[in-house]
């Protein structure tokens, strides 16, 4: 997925501009197109930051939890913010 967005949205901005040199870019055009490639830029951006987000571990009971979760939901126990990299395992 992360190298068929960037693939899609250069595609996409090469055919949006021969379309627009073919029908004689205007200031309508001109436009259109600019919004088309920050359209294309923020997708790409969205793209790379999605990741593979693994669960933690609770350091009193080892139950699996969300990496930002407040607080342990087997146990109840309160998570640090600070101990991130604890909660997450790595």
């Amino acid at each position: 997925m992360k190298a068929l967005v960037p693939a899609l949205v250069v595609i996409g901005v090469i055919a949006c501009t021969g379309a627009a040199v073919a029908a004689g870019l205007d200031a309508m055009g001109v436009g259109i197109l600019v919004a088309i490639v920050i359209v294309g830029a923020a997708a790409i951006a969205g793209t790379r930051k999605m990741g593979r987000v693994e669960p933690g571990r609770c350091e009193e009971c080892g139950g699996l939890i969300s990496p930002n979760a407040p607080y342990c939901k087997h146990c109840g126990a309160r998570l640090r913010p600070g101990a991130r990299a604890a909660r997450t395992g790595s």
